[in-house]
């Protein structure tokens, strides 16, 4: 796949204020990729020099190979969908979405043909009508992504654009929001901070924190080969702990990568559990080590069938065992993975 988006070297601040430090980043056509990181981290600067809504201190951005570093959003071909909707009140849905085709000099026929397509592609073709206050926020979120999509962008810019929406409903959004990137062949960018959603959505994930990129991968590569301790921690349930006889080493396991028993074995730490937590159809429970510092407790995540088979529960003494092969170790000082 060719490169549709390059970010060279970009560099913003406001004053003082370093908000992006030298950033590289490529997206490759019909890519997805979700630029995920706590709030203040850069990511949504990132993306507003990539539309063209604000202006690099340093550095180029280019656009399927060219120089689009001067260019205004109009000339940028994006389609946008922020996290507040930005939908005119007093137009219906119907307007709202055709806002975009009025000046390029279509018949009435095709505006309302283009617009009934895309109105079926995102679930309300029967709400064209409304306003904007007669939508809940989730059908709102997809007139916007409708208007976003209705002029044939070759780019489409999401901005945190769940976070204002209930958890079914965002849930549900977000299947519609890949599905309909995949029938297109989309290049997009979301931003977010909530890591299920790049999990589930990203064909890949740029870990931001302080105006940096941390760590960039697929879902999976970043969740079980994070490159940082930030970005083990940022992604994920993770343990952090420290060995008696490793002065120079973090150590960490995910808490799903800790077998529990209740029969002794040399492998298995003596534990005590000390809380057991229902999450559904697995539980967490927190169990107090001996012999393992800084961090003398661990959050293991078992299957519920597997706890009642064990007849296991608080103030109970149990067996960790931490399978070496799932262990992430970094280095105490730089807190940057270790090399095996």
């Amino acid at each position: 796949m060719a490169n549709a988006i390059e970010v060279k070297d970009l560099v913003k601040r406001y004053g003082s204020n370093t908000v992006l430090d030298h950033i590289d980043l490529t997206i490759k056509e019909g890519e997805f990729v979700c630029l995920l990181g706590p709030s203040g981290c850069g990511k949504s600067t990132l993306l507003r020099l990539i539309a063209g809504l604000d202006k690099a201190t340093e550095g180029s951005i280019y656009l399927n190979g060219k120089d689009a570093s001067g260019l205004p959003p109009a000339k940028r071909d994006f389609g946008i969908v922020f996290q507040s909707y930005a939908l005119f009140p007093n137009l219906t849905a119907f307007q709202n979405v055709s806002y975009g085709l009025k000046n390029r000099k279509m018949s009435r026929g095709q505006i309302n043909e283009i617009c009934a397509r895309y109105f079926e592609m995102v679930g309300l073709s029967d709400k064209m009508d409304r306003y904007p206050s007669q939508l809940s926020g989730g059908e709102q979120q997809r007139v916007a992504l409708a208007r976003a999509l209705v002029t044939s962008p070759k780019f489409l810019l999401l901005d945190e654009p769940l976070s204002a929406l209930d958890a079914k409903v965002r849930i549900k959004l977000r299947r519609e929001i890949c599905r309909i990137q995949k029938e297109l062949g989309l290049t997009t960018i979301m931003v977010t901070h909530d890591q299920d959603e790049a999990l589930t959505m990203a064909d890949r994930i740029v870990v931001m924190n302080k105006a940096c990129v941390v760590q960039s991968g697929t879902p999976q590569e970043i969740y079980e080969n994070p490159a940082t301790q930030f970005a083990a921690d940022f992604i994920g349930s993770i343990n952090f702990y420290e060995e008696p006889d490793k002065a120079n080493e973090i150590c960490a396991i995910r808490p799903e990568n800790i077998s529990v028993s209740r029969e002794y074995s040399k492998q298995g730490k003596l534990a005590n559990i000390t809380s057991a937590e229902f999450r559904g159809n697995f539980v967490r429970l927190s169990c107090k080590l001996t012999n393992i510092i800084k961090s003398g407790e661990l959050y293991v995540d078992m299957p519920l069938s597997e706890m009642k088979r064990l007849e296991t529960g608080q103030g109970q003494k149990v067996y960790l065992t931490l399978p070496e092969e799932h262990v992430i170790r970094f280095d105490k000082f730089s807190k940057q993975v270790k090399s095996l």
